[in-house]
C-alpha cells in the first residue's frame, strides 16, 4: 500500500510544469498554497501560478482586513515569474497606500488582467505605475479617479474596459478611448456625467452606459453589435435639439444585432422629432428590450417606431412601468392597432415584465399581436399585489384581440411576493 501511495504522488509530481501549473491555477487561493506541505518539491510550486484572486472570497474569510493585507504581502514578497492576471477586491477593502505598492510590484510582472474594486472609504487615486501596463488586456476598476500622467501612451493591447463609479474628465476618457485601438467591450457604469458620450471605436463589439449624459454620439462603431443603455435622469426641457436625437443616436452603428435602452432614454430619443425613414443601423436589429412608462404619446411613439423600424426584429422585452391609464396613450395605441398588419414580420417571442393590466398596456399588446404574423409566444408577468386583476382574467380578455399569427401560445406568470420570502 505504501509503494502504491508513493507512486501516485511521484506521478504527480512528476506532470510537466504547464500541467501542474493549470492545476494549480484552478485552485482557489487558499488550497493552492497548501500543496506546499506535500513533500518538499512541492513547497513552492504554487507561487509559479499566473492568477492570484484576492477578491471577495478571499477577504470575506477574514475578520479584519489587516490580516489579508499581511498575508498579500508574504504571497507577492516570495512569488516568482510573471502574473497575467491580478484580481483585488472586498467589501472591507478601502483605499489605502498598501494598494500602490502592490500595483508597483505587478508593473513588473507582465500583467493583462487586472480588476481592483474598492467599496468603502474615500475614492482611490490610481497610481502612475498603472499606466505602464503595456501587456494589459483587462482592466476592471470600481469606485477609483483615473487620472493618467502626462505622455500616458494608452493600452494598445487592451480589449476589455469595465469602469464602475470611476471618476475622470471626460476629455481624458475620449483620449484613453481614442489610444486603445484593439477595444472590443466597454462598460461606464455610474461613472462621470457627460455633456457628450462620444464613442470612436472601430473594433468596438459590446457598449454598456449607466448613468448621466446630456447627448450620445457614435461617431465609428462598425463593428459594435450589442448596446445596453440607460439613461438616469430625464432630458433638460430646454435641451431640445435641432437635429433628431434618434438619428444621431443610431449614425453609425451598421453591426447592430442586440439593443437594450433603460430608464429616460426613450424620451431622449424623442428630442428633435423622428425621422421620415429610418436610420439603416436598425436593419439587423434581432433583439430588442425596452423601458416602457407609457407617460406620453411621444414617449410611446417612439417605441412604437423602434419596433416597427427593426425588419428582422424576432425578441422584444417590454419592462413596464405604469402608474395610471393617459388616455391620449390609449387612442394613439388603439389607432396603431387598427391602421396596419405585418409590420413587425419576423417578430417571434414577446416578454413583458411588470405588466399591472392598465389598459394602455393592454392595447400596445393588442397592437403586437395585430403587427405579427409569425409570433409565437407571448409571456407577460407581475407580482399578484400589482395586478389590477387576476392574470387569468387579463389572459382570457387577450386571448380575444385581433392576431396576425394564428399559433401564438400565451403564458401568464403571477408571481405571490410570498413566495419569495
Amino acid at each position: 500500500m505504501k509503494s502504491a501511495r508513493r507512486s501516485d504522488v511521484d506521478t504527480i509530481s512528476n506532470l510537466p510544469c504547464n500541467v501542474v501549473d493549470e492545476i494549480l491555477g484552478c485552485l482557489p487561493l487558499k488550497d493552492a498554497v497548501k500543496t506546499s506541505i506535500l513533500s518538499k518539491d512541492w513547497r513552492y510550486k504554487w507561487v509559479t501560478r499566473q492568477e492570484l484572486d484576492f477578491g471577495y472570497n478571499f477577504f470575506g474569510s477574514f475578520a479584519h482586513d489587516q490580516e489579508a493585507k499581511t498575508i498579500i504581502y508574504q504571497v507577492l514578497l516570495i512569488y516568482k515569474g510573471p502574473i497575467l492576471k491580478f484580481k483585488l477586491g472586498g467589501f472591507n477593502l478601502k483605499s489605502c497606500p498598501d494598494i500602490d505598492h502592490w500595483i508597483l510590484f505587478l508593473s513588473k510582472k507582465n500583467i493583462q488582467e487586472f480588476t481592483l474594486h474598492i467599496w468603502s472609504g474615500n475614492i482611490y487615486h490610481l497610481p502612475s505605475h498603472l499606466f505602464t501596463f503595456q501587456q494589459l488586456r483587462r482592466l476592471e476598476i470600481h469606485k477609483c479617479l483615473f487620472y493618467p500622467p502626462s505622455g500616458f501612451k494608452g493600452f494598445e493591447k487592451l480589449i476589455n474596459l469595465d469602469f464602475d463609479r470611476v471618476t475622470f474628465v471626460p476629455s481624458i476618457f475620449r483620449n484613453l478611448i481614442s489610444k486603445c485601438p484593439l477595444l472590443e467591450r466597454l462598460r461606464l457604469l455610474w461613472c462621470t456625467d457627460f455633456d457628450t458620450l462620444e464613442i470612436v471605436a472601430p473594433n468596438l463589439k459590446f457598449f454598456e452606459f449607466r448613468g448621466k449624459s446630456k447627448s450620445f454620439c457614435f461617431k465609428n462603431a462598425p463593428v459594435l453589435s450589442k448596446v445596453i443603455l440607460s439613461l438616469n435622469s430625464p432630458v433638460l426641457a430646454d435641451a431640445s435639439p435641432v437635429c433628431s436625437n434618434f438619428m444621431k443616436f443610431f449614425h453609425c452603428m451598421p453591426s447592430l444585432r442586440e439593443l437594450d435602452i433603460r430608464g429616460w432614454l426613450l424620451e431622449y430619443l424623442t428630442k428633435g422629432g423622428l425621422p421620415e425613414n429610418p436610420p439603416t443601423a436598425l436593419n439587423n436589429v434581432k433583439t430588442l428590450k425596452t423601458d416602457m412608462s407609457f407617460r406620453n404619446v411621444e414617449e410611446v411613439s417612439v417605441a412604437v417606431y423602434l419596433i416597427t423600424s427593426c425588419p428582422k426584429l424576432q425578441q422584444l422585452t417590454i419592462r413596464c412601468s405604469v402608474d395610471n391609464d393617459v388616455e391620449p396613450v390609449v387612442h394613439f395605441l388603439r389607432a396603431q392597432s387598427f391602421s396596419g398588419g405585418g409590420v413587425v414580420k419576423l417578430l417571434q417571442r414577446v416578454h413583458m415584465s411588470t405588466f399591472s393590466g392598465l389598459e394602455m398596456e393592454m392595447e400596445f399588446v393588442r397592437f403586437i399581436l395585430a403587427s405579427a404574423p409569425l409570433l409565437k409566444q407571448i409571456f407577460i408577468w407581475n407580482y399578484s399585489c400589482f395586478l389590477l386583476r387576476p392574470g387569468r382574467q387579463l389572459m382570457n380578455e387577450i386571448k380575444q384581440y385581433r392576431r396576425a399569427s394564428p399559433d401564438v401560445e400565451f403564458k401568464f406568470e403571477e408571481v405571490d411576493v410570498d413566495d419569495l420570502v
